[in-house]
């Protein structure tokens, strides 16, 4: 099944995405500073030990982000120097926007996506 979000459906959809990853998580976004709420749930995982992967790319991290991020046992970071795409999935889930993990884009973009849920 697919369905279309504006961009306060992605952020909620976001963040059920992540609240419901039982094995595994991948976040992909170029540009990528985490708020708060995202963060608590990535930390939940972590202490759940899910594999959690996140792909940014277009400028490297700030300090702060990226200590937050090696800090985390269970979430492996990489650099995609030419990376667009912005995706989040589970192993049920994906959610393909135009919308960066970046707190700026979830409060002040106008933004749009699709969300696949696998049938069942």
């Amino acid at each position: 099944m697919a369905k279309f979000l504006t961009t306060s459906g992605i952020s909620y959809h976001l963040e059920n995405l992540i609240k419901n990853a039982r094995e595994k998580l991948l976040l992909i976004s170029p540009y990528l500073k985490i708020n708060e709420r995202i963060r608590q749930l990535l930390e939940d995982k972590d202490r759940d030990k899910i594999d959690i992967r996140v792909v940014y790319g277009k400028n490297e991290l700030q300090p702060e982000e990226n200590n937050w991020l090696k800090s985390k046992a269970s979430v492996r970071s990489s650099f995609c120097k030419h990376l667009h795409a912005k995706c989040f999935l589970n192993e049920s889930e994906a959610l393909i926007t135009s919308m960066n993990l970046y707190e700026f884009s979830q409060v002040n973009n106008e933004e749009m996506g699709i969300l696949v849920s696998q049938a069942g």
